[in-house]
Protein backbone atom coordinates (compact mmCIF):
# COMPACT_ATOMS: atom_id res chain seq x y z
CA UNK A 1 0.00 0.00 0.00
CA UNK A 2 1.48 3.13 -1.05
CA UNK A 3 0.64 6.58 1.51
CA UNK A 4 1.65 9.93 1.06
CA UNK A 5 3.21 11.52 4.35
CA UNK A 6 -0.28 12.81 5.96
CA UNK A 7 -1.90 9.38 5.60
CA UNK A 8 0.69 7.48 7.25
CA UNK A 9 0.78 9.25 10.58
CA UNK A 10 -2.69 8.40 10.71
CA UNK A 11 -2.30 4.66 10.53
CA UNK A 12 -1.78 4.59 14.10
CA UNK A 13 -4.95 5.80 15.38
CA UNK A 14 -6.66 4.22 17.76
CA UNK A 15 -4.61 1.40 18.09
CA UNK A 16 -5.44 -0.08 14.54
CA UNK A 17 -3.65 -3.39 13.63
CA UNK A 18 -0.01 -2.78 12.49
CA UNK A 19 1.32 -3.73 9.06
CA UNK A 20 4.29 -6.55 8.62
CA UNK A 21 6.54 -3.89 6.74
CA UNK A 22 6.70 -0.42 5.98
CA UNK A 23 9.09 0.97 3.91
CA UNK A 24 10.15 5.05 4.56
CA UNK A 25 12.45 6.59 1.78
CA UNK A 26 13.06 10.07 1.88
CA UNK A 27 15.72 12.79 2.39
CA UNK A 28 14.24 15.42 4.67
CA UNK A 29 15.73 13.85 8.12
CA UNK A 30 13.01 15.35 10.43
CA UNK A 31 9.72 13.94 8.42
CA UNK A 32 11.93 10.27 8.51
CA UNK A 33 12.90 10.36 12.08
CA UNK A 34 9.91 11.23 13.29
CA UNK A 35 7.64 8.78 11.04
CA UNK A 36 10.06 6.06 11.85
CA UNK A 37 9.62 6.87 15.73
CA UNK A 38 5.79 6.64 14.77
CA UNK A 39 6.19 2.93 13.58
CA UNK A 40 8.34 1.68 16.72
CA UNK A 41 5.91 3.47 19.15
CA UNK A 42 2.91 2.01 17.67
CA UNK A 43 4.99 -1.58 17.60
CA UNK A 44 5.69 -1.00 21.05
CA UNK A 45 2.44 -0.33 22.49
CA UNK A 46 1.40 -3.55 20.97
CA UNK A 47 3.76 -5.96 22.30
CA UNK A 48 6.66 -5.48 20.35
CA UNK A 49 9.17 -4.69 22.83
CA UNK A 50 12.68 -5.99 21.14
CA UNK A 51 14.13 -4.11 18.42
CA UNK A 52 17.21 -5.17 16.30
CA UNK A 53 18.77 -3.14 14.04
CA UNK A 54 20.45 -3.87 10.77
CA UNK A 55 22.84 -1.62 9.12
CA UNK A 56 22.79 -2.55 5.48
CA UNK A 57 26.95 -0.87 4.95
CA UNK A 58 29.67 -2.67 2.56
CA UNK A 59 30.06 -6.12 3.21
CA UNK A 60 26.53 -6.51 4.83
CA UNK A 61 25.49 -9.94 4.98
CA UNK A 62 21.55 -10.20 3.66
CA UNK A 63 21.68 -14.23 4.95
CA UNK A 64 20.81 -11.84 8.85
CA UNK A 65 17.91 -10.78 7.38
CA UNK A 66 16.59 -14.26 7.36
CA UNK A 67 17.53 -15.00 10.34
CA UNK A 68 16.54 -12.19 12.16
CA UNK A 69 13.40 -13.19 10.65
CA UNK A 70 13.48 -17.05 11.92
CA UNK A 71 14.75 -16.80 15.05
CA UNK A 72 12.57 -16.84 18.14
CA UNK A 73 12.14 -13.48 20.18
CA UNK A 74 14.04 -13.38 23.49
CA UNK A 75 11.26 -14.72 25.87
CA UNK A 76 8.96 -15.20 23.25
CA UNK A 77 8.34 -11.06 22.53
CA UNK A 78 7.27 -9.67 19.55
CA UNK A 79 10.47 -8.15 17.82
CA UNK A 80 10.91 -4.68 15.39
CA UNK A 81 13.78 -5.64 12.63
CA UNK A 82 15.05 -2.08 12.04
CA UNK A 83 16.66 -2.19 8.63
CA UNK A 84 18.56 0.72 7.40
CA UNK A 85 19.87 1.04 3.97
CA UNK A 86 22.48 3.40 3.37
CA UNK A 87 22.18 3.45 -0.10
CA UNK A 88 19.02 3.55 -2.60
CA UNK A 89 19.46 0.02 -4.07
CA UNK A 90 20.25 -3.39 -1.57
CA UNK A 91 21.74 -4.61 -4.79
CA UNK A 92 20.99 -7.84 -6.17
CA UNK A 93 21.61 -10.10 -3.07
CA UNK A 94 19.50 -7.21 -0.77
CA UNK A 95 16.76 -7.38 -3.89
CA UNK A 96 16.38 -11.15 -3.32
CA UNK A 97 16.71 -10.78 -0.19
CA UNK A 98 13.80 -8.63 0.75
CA UNK A 99 11.59 -10.27 -2.27
CA UNK A 100 12.13 -14.17 -0.05
CA UNK A 101 10.90 -12.17 3.66
CA UNK A 102 7.69 -10.78 1.78
CA UNK A 103 7.09 -15.04 0.84
CA UNK A 104 7.59 -16.00 4.18
CA UNK A 105 6.80 -12.83 6.92
CA UNK A 106 6.94 -14.00 10.43
CA UNK A 107 3.86 -13.64 12.71
CA UNK A 108 6.25 -11.95 15.56
CA UNK A 109 7.97 -9.23 13.59
CA UNK A 110 7.74 -6.02 12.11
CA UNK A 111 10.05 -5.10 9.24
CA UNK A 112 10.86 -1.15 9.28
CA UNK A 113 13.00 -0.38 6.63
CA UNK A 114 14.55 3.17 6.20
CA UNK A 115 16.40 4.49 2.94
CA UNK A 116 16.99 7.39 0.76
CA UNK A 117 14.55 9.01 -1.54
CA UNK A 118 13.83 6.28 -4.24
CA UNK A 119 14.35 7.25 -7.94
CA UNK A 120 11.33 6.61 -10.62
CA UNK A 121 13.44 3.74 -11.11
CA UNK A 122 13.48 2.28 -7.89
CA UNK A 123 10.14 2.60 -7.12
CA UNK A 124 9.16 0.26 -9.80
CA UNK A 125 11.58 -2.08 -8.76
CA UNK A 126 10.86 -6.04 -7.74
CA UNK A 127 11.59 -5.35 -4.78
CA UNK A 128 9.85 -2.57 -4.25
CA UNK A 129 6.71 -3.23 -5.24
CA UNK A 130 6.81 -6.54 -3.25
CA UNK A 131 7.17 -4.49 -0.23
CA UNK A 132 4.49 -1.90 -1.19
CA UNK A 133 2.25 -4.68 -1.59
CA UNK A 134 2.77 -6.83 1.97
CA UNK A 135 3.36 -3.40 3.78
CA UNK A 136 2.83 0.06 3.71
CA UNK A 137 5.10 2.23 1.43
CA UNK A 138 5.73 6.24 2.09
CA UNK A 139 7.98 8.95 0.26
CA UNK A 140 8.81 11.64 2.08
CA UNK A 141 9.53 14.84 -0.39
CA UNK A 142 11.57 18.53 0.74
CA UNK A 143 8.01 21.12 1.48
CA UNK A 144 7.42 24.09 -0.93
CA UNK A 145 7.06 27.39 0.86
CA UNK A 146 2.86 26.77 1.24
CA UNK A 147 3.31 23.60 2.57
CA UNK A 148 6.07 24.43 4.96
CA UNK A 149 3.71 27.48 6.12
CA UNK A 150 1.18 24.39 6.81
CA UNK A 151 3.48 22.68 8.61
CA UNK A 152 5.32 25.34 10.82
CA UNK A 153 1.42 26.11 11.66
CA UNK A 154 0.44 22.96 12.37
CA UNK A 155 3.20 22.15 14.28
CA UNK A 156 2.40 25.10 16.54
CA UNK A 157 -0.75 24.55 17.06
CA UNK A 158 0.11 20.90 18.05
CA UNK A 159 2.24 22.35 21.05
CA UNK A 160 -0.20 24.21 22.36
CA UNK A 161 0.87 27.54 21.11
CA UNK A 162 -2.01 30.28 19.12
CA UNK A 163 0.37 31.93 16.27
CA UNK A 164 -0.91 34.34 14.22
CA UNK A 165 -0.18 34.47 10.41
CA UNK A 166 2.19 36.95 10.74
CA UNK A 167 4.20 34.48 13.27
CA UNK A 168 3.94 31.78 11.16
CA UNK A 169 4.98 33.57 8.25
CA UNK A 170 7.99 35.02 9.95
CA UNK A 171 9.25 31.67 11.62
CA UNK A 172 8.93 30.33 8.27
CA UNK A 173 11.34 32.72 6.68
CA UNK A 174 13.61 32.40 8.98
CA UNK A 175 14.28 28.34 9.17
CA UNK A 176 14.30 28.74 5.00
CA UNK A 177 12.52 25.35 5.09
CA UNK A 178 14.84 23.58 7.71
CA UNK A 179 12.46 21.71 9.46
CA UNK A 180 14.53 20.43 11.71
CA UNK A 181 15.35 24.05 12.92
CA UNK A 182 11.69 24.98 12.49
CA UNK A 183 10.77 22.31 14.99
CA UNK A 184 13.66 23.48 17.46
CA UNK A 185 12.48 26.98 17.24
CA UNK A 186 8.65 25.74 18.23
CA UNK A 187 9.93 23.86 21.23
CA UNK A 188 11.66 26.71 22.13
CA UNK A 189 8.68 29.07 21.94
CA UNK A 190 6.98 26.12 23.53
CA UNK A 191 9.34 26.44 26.10
CA UNK A 192 9.30 29.83 27.02
CA UNK A 193 5.65 30.94 26.27
CA UNK A 194 3.93 28.32 27.07
CA UNK A 195 0.33 27.77 25.76
CA UNK A 196 -0.02 31.73 24.79
CA UNK A 197 -0.78 33.59 21.47
CA UNK A 198 1.97 33.75 19.19
CA UNK A 199 2.91 37.00 17.39
CA UNK A 200 5.74 37.87 14.89
CA UNK A 201 7.24 39.83 18.66
CA UNK A 202 7.89 36.31 20.36
CA UNK A 203 9.36 34.96 17.22
CA UNK A 204 11.93 37.81 16.77
CA UNK A 205 12.90 37.74 20.17
CA UNK A 206 12.96 33.65 20.22
CA UNK A 207 14.37 33.31 17.02
CA UNK A 208 16.83 36.54 16.32
CA UNK A 209 18.21 35.63 20.01
CA UNK A 210 19.86 32.70 19.17
CA UNK A 211 21.05 33.34 15.53
CA UNK A 212 22.90 36.43 17.74
CA UNK A 213 24.06 35.06 20.82
CA UNK A 214 25.02 31.65 19.88
CA UNK A 215 22.90 29.68 22.32
CA UNK A 216 23.51 26.67 20.18
CA UNK A 217 27.39 27.35 20.47
CA UNK A 218 27.31 26.50 23.65
CA UNK A 219 26.05 22.65 22.84
CA UNK A 220 28.98 22.82 19.99
CA UNK A 221 31.60 24.18 23.11
CA UNK A 222 30.93 21.36 25.23
CA UNK A 223 31.04 18.17 23.52
CA UNK A 224 34.15 19.56 21.57
CA UNK A 225 35.59 19.81 24.98
CA UNK A 226 36.31 23.73 24.76
CA UNK A 227 36.23 24.97 28.52
CA UNK A 228 37.38 28.15 27.38
CA UNK A 229 34.77 28.76 24.68
CA UNK A 230 31.96 27.54 27.16
CA UNK A 231 32.75 30.35 29.76
CA UNK A 232 33.20 33.27 26.88
CA UNK A 233 29.78 31.82 25.34
CA UNK A 234 27.63 32.00 29.00
CA UNK A 235 29.66 35.33 29.97
CA UNK A 236 27.83 36.55 26.87
CA UNK A 237 24.69 34.83 26.94
CA UNK A 238 24.19 36.35 30.40
CA UNK A 239 24.76 39.91 28.95
CA UNK A 240 22.40 39.45 26.71
CA UNK A 241 20.09 38.20 28.78
CA UNK A 242 19.24 35.44 26.91
CA UNK A 243 17.05 33.33 29.22
CA UNK A 244 18.46 30.68 31.87
CA UNK A 245 15.71 28.24 30.68
CA UNK A 246 16.79 28.28 27.29
CA UNK A 247 20.32 27.80 28.06
CA UNK A 248 19.24 24.83 30.74
CA UNK A 249 16.97 23.62 27.68
CA UNK A 250 20.55 23.18 25.75
CA UNK A 251 22.43 21.65 28.06
CA UNK A 252 19.06 19.47 29.19
CA UNK A 253 19.39 18.37 25.70
CA UNK A 254 22.98 16.86 25.55
CA UNK A 255 22.81 15.29 29.01
CA UNK A 256 19.83 13.51 27.71
CA UNK A 257 21.53 12.23 24.99
CA UNK A 258 25.06 11.71 26.21
CA UNK A 259 23.77 9.38 28.81
CA UNK A 260 21.54 7.42 26.52
CA UNK A 261 24.18 6.75 24.44
CA UNK A 262 26.43 5.89 26.94
CA UNK A 263 24.17 3.62 28.67
CA UNK A 264 24.51 1.88 25.00
CA UNK A 265 28.20 1.61 25.27
CA UNK A 266 28.58 0.51 28.97
CA UNK A 267 26.33 -2.82 27.70
CA UNK A 268 28.26 -3.77 24.85
CA UNK A 269 26.70 -1.97 22.19
CA UNK A 270 29.02 -0.26 19.66
CA UNK A 271 29.32 3.34 18.83
CA UNK A 272 26.94 3.25 16.14
CA UNK A 273 24.31 1.75 17.92
CA UNK A 274 24.91 4.65 20.45
CA UNK A 275 24.31 7.34 17.93
CA UNK A 276 20.98 5.66 16.66
CA UNK A 277 18.87 8.09 18.09
CA UNK A 278 21.24 10.97 17.39
CA UNK A 279 20.33 12.91 14.25
CA UNK A 280 22.93 12.18 11.80
CA UNK A 281 24.05 15.93 11.46
CA UNK A 282 24.82 15.92 14.95
CA UNK A 283 26.64 12.16 14.96
CA UNK A 284 30.25 13.38 14.15
CA UNK A 285 30.40 16.43 17.21
CA UNK A 286 29.12 13.74 19.83
CA UNK A 287 31.13 11.12 19.01
CA UNK A 288 34.50 12.60 20.75
CA UNK A 289 32.03 13.38 23.78
CA UNK A 290 30.90 9.99 23.89
CA UNK A 291 34.21 8.52 24.14
CA UNK A 292 35.12 10.97 26.92
CA UNK A 293 32.12 10.44 29.31
CA UNK A 294 30.67 7.05 28.40
CA UNK A 295 32.47 5.99 31.76
CA UNK A 296 30.91 9.29 33.23
CA UNK A 297 28.85 9.89 36.95
CA UNK A 298 25.37 10.19 35.12
CA UNK A 299 23.24 9.93 38.09
CA UNK A 300 25.55 13.13 39.27
CA UNK A 301 25.21 15.24 36.13
CA UNK A 302 21.38 14.49 36.00
CA UNK A 303 20.71 15.26 39.65
CA UNK A 304 22.91 18.56 38.53
CA UNK A 305 20.94 19.91 35.92
CA UNK A 306 17.74 18.73 37.72
CA UNK A 307 18.75 21.11 41.14
CA UNK A 308 19.38 23.74 38.12
CA UNK A 309 16.05 23.68 37.24
CA UNK A 310 15.13 23.63 40.67
CA UNK A 311 17.02 27.26 40.77
CA UNK A 312 15.06 28.72 38.16
CA UNK A 313 11.73 27.75 39.34
CA UNK A 314 12.67 28.88 42.92
CA UNK A 315 12.10 25.58 44.45
CA UNK A 316 15.99 24.99 45.23
CA UNK A 317 16.73 24.60 49.31
CA UNK A 318 20.00 26.19 48.85
CA UNK A 319 20.07 29.52 50.88
CA UNK A 320 21.55 31.95 48.15
CA UNK A 321 19.36 31.84 45.14
CA UNK A 322 18.62 34.51 42.43
CA UNK A 323 19.66 34.94 39.04
CA UNK A 324 23.55 34.90 39.74
CA UNK A 325 23.41 31.64 40.97
CA UNK A 326 21.37 30.13 38.57
CA UNK A 327 24.21 31.30 35.58
CA UNK A 328 27.08 29.86 38.30
CA UNK A 329 25.67 26.72 38.58
CA UNK A 330 24.66 26.56 34.54
CA UNK A 331 28.71 26.87 33.94
CA UNK A 332 29.14 24.42 36.42
CA UNK A 333 27.01 21.68 34.83
CA UNK A 334 28.06 23.01 31.23
CA UNK A 335 32.16 22.47 32.44
CA UNK A 336 31.20 19.31 33.98
CA UNK A 337 30.32 17.80 30.16
CA UNK A 338 32.99 19.49 28.94
CA UNK A 339 36.17 18.25 31.60
CA UNK A 340 38.74 16.94 29.32
CA UNK A 341 38.64 14.17 31.85
CA UNK A 342 36.05 11.13 32.71
CA UNK A 343 33.80 12.93 34.94
CA UNK A 344 33.13 11.41 38.53
CA UNK A 345 36.69 9.39 38.07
Amino acid sequence: MNVNADQFLRLFDDGKPLSPIYLLSGDEPLQMMEAADAVRKAARDQGYIEREILRVEAGFDWSSLGQSADEMSLFSQQKILDLRLEKQSPGAKGSKALSEYVKRIPEDKILLITCQKLDYRQKNSAWVKALSGAGVFVQFWDLSLAQTLGWVAKRLRHNGLQPTQEAVRLLTERVEGNLLAAAQEIDKLKLLYGKAQISEVEVLEVVSDSARFSVFDLSTAITSADSRRVQHILYHLRQEGVPTTLVLWVVNDLVTQLSEASFVMRNGGNEQQALSKVPKPRQKVFQPALRRLQSADWPHITEKAIEVDRLIKGLSQVANKGDARVWVELLDLSLLLAGTEIVGS
